[in-house]
């Protein structure tokens, strides 16, 4: 374990868990369910195995990052990004799933090597913000758990661990703070009793949402249309902008 607590072996563990609950959900699609609806639009579950797939090659960029110093962004570029996933999904299953297998082992072996100096580069994202590889293995977990939902095979947010539930809406209510876009609201995680806003905090909230934990972070990434949530004065929940 490092200091702050951060512990790069259980955090790999989680990643191992979350990719093999993924491949197992992946290798009961027949060819049709495959190639049928997922919950984003304009994406087939063929393109949210191929997505998972090359996210953990880019992280896996960053991983090299981090180990050498040697600047390595996740994606060459957006249009290289979109158009990786478009071609990777016309593949057949078998190989949409022995590629994600094998991507995440790759990302796997990575995350295994990095030595504790590594663990605390500072990198960038291909939207210009820094942060640190510490982070890697969250991005990657909160990858697999959210697009495991949008594969509409059955896991839901109900099968979010707790932990991660809880990591995850402080982390999201976090994004929408100070937002412009963003009605201002007074979150109540019923399961905790923490409260938390959203939206510009020069506002006073014009509403509290309650709800439970998993609930409450499935609407604000757009999961769920926030059923199970109760508006406090009564009224229909608010739209929200895109999460990210």
């Amino acid at each position: 374990m490092t200091t702050d607590g951060f512990d790069p072996a259980a955090l790999v563990d989680e990643v191992a868990v979350a990719t093999q609950q993924v491949l197992d959900s992946a290798e009961r699609l027949s060819p049709e369910r495959l190639a049928g609806e997922s919950l984003l639009p304009g994406w087939s579950r063929a393109h949210v195995l191929t997505h998972l797939a090359r996210n953990a090659d880019a992280l896996g960029n960053l991983v090299h990052w981090a180990a050498t110093g040697v600047r390595t962004p996740m994606y060459p570029s957006p249009e290289a990004r979109e158009a990786g996933i478009a071609a990777g999904a016309q593949r057949p299953g078998e190989e949409i799933v022995a590629d994600l297998r094998a991507a995440s082992a790759r990302l796997n072996e990575g995350l295994l090597s990095l030595s504790p100096t590594a663990w605390g580069a500072k990198l960038t994202g291909n939207d210009g913000r820094e942060f640190s590889a510490e982070t890697i293995p969250y991005k990657r977990i909160r990858e697999l758990y959210v697009h495991h939902v949008d594969l509409a095979a059955g896991w839901t947010p109900a099968h979010w661990p707790g932990d991660f539930a809880t990591r995850e809406l402080f982390d999201v209510a976090a994004s929408f703070r100070g937002r412009p876009d963003t009605v201002p609201l007074l979150l109540h995680d019923e399961d905790s009793g923490r409260r938390l806003t959203i939206g510009p905090e020069e506002l006073a909230p014009v509403a509290m949402v309650a709800g439970r934990r998993r609930t409450l972070l499935a609407w604000l990434i757009g999961r769920t249309g926030g059923d199970g949530l109760v508006m406090d004065p009564p009224g229909a929940l608010p739209p929200l902008p895109a999460w990210t």
